[in-house]
């Protein structure tokens, strides 16, 4: 009779491990789906600002030449502000009030600050070392 009773918590033990690790498993994959989404999230917010980037590389006048520039900027900034960092969201900030009071010299301060700051973030999220 007492044999019967090892054999009935073995296997009561037994169901309680394998029931624990479905929950652990199902916990972490789900843990590991949102962090792929949020860094799918985080890339595409940070992308946002390379049309930007390029637009304002490639021109003389960018808002007289590139006639999309002022969406891609709004684009890049709604992105900045949904996935983005605080720092990321105060300078681009800045770099939109610089262009829109037209203060070129603030705008090429901030804009010097930014590109590095999402140049070396995209890096750091997909794992390239710098």
């Amino acid at each position: 009779m007492q044999l019967m009773e090892i054999r009935d918590w073995i296997l009561i033990s037994s169901a309680i491990i394998v029931v624990a690790g479905w929950f652990v498993n199902s916990h972490l994959s789900r843990r590991h789906e949102m962090a792929k989404k949020r860094t799918e999230h985080r890339l595409e917010a940070l992308r946002s600002f390379l049309p930007v980037w390029f637009s304002l590389q490639n021109s003389e006048k960018p808002f007289e030449e590139d006639k999309d520039l002022v969406q891609k900027l709004a684009t890049a900034r709604s992105n900045f502000h949904l996935y983005g960092y605080k720092d990321e969201i105060e300078t681009i900030e800045e770099f939109i009030a610089a262009v829109e009071s037209g203060n070129v010299s603030e705008a090429n301060k901030t804009l010097k600050v930014l590109v590095p700051l999402v140049r070396n973030r995209v890096r750091r999220e997909l794992g390239i070392s710098a």
